[in-house]
């Protein structure tokens, strides 16, 4: 028979174990300020904004300016994350490209701003 104590430690136990299971199965979205930074640090010293509006830009979807940045991310070394990649995607798309935009790269206040 289990203890009145052990049965309260299983279940603590589990309740942790399954809150932090959905904190790593949930993906967060992306963070447009920490992009912003991002590319201030890491772009901007080759890339104009004039790279972004002009008329033969080569994203010309969301699925391709996160190519594009994932295929600068290998040029400057690799060594970026997924996380910085999304976050600065959604800082190009909000500031120039203005792509439709979804879950879970974008949040429902972040779909607004892309319209």
């Amino acid at each position: 028979m289990i203890s009145p104590r052990h049965g309260r430690l299983r279940a603590l136990i589990a309740s942790l174990a399954l809150g932090f299971s959905g904190l790593c199965a949930a993906q967060a979205p992306a963070d447009a300020e920490r992009g912003k930074v991002l590319y201030e640090t890491r772009c901007s010293a080759c890339h104009a904004s004039s790279v972004h509006s002009r008329s033969a830009r080569k994203a010309k979807s969301l699925d391709s300016l996160r190519a594009q940045v994932l295929r600068w991310s290998v040029e400057a070394g690799g060594s970026w994350s997924a996380g910085e990649i999304d976050d600065l995607t959604l800082y190009l798309n909000q500031r120039y490209y203005r792509f439709p935009c979804a879950p879970p790269l974008c949040t429902a206040a972040q779909v607004s701003l892309a319209r």
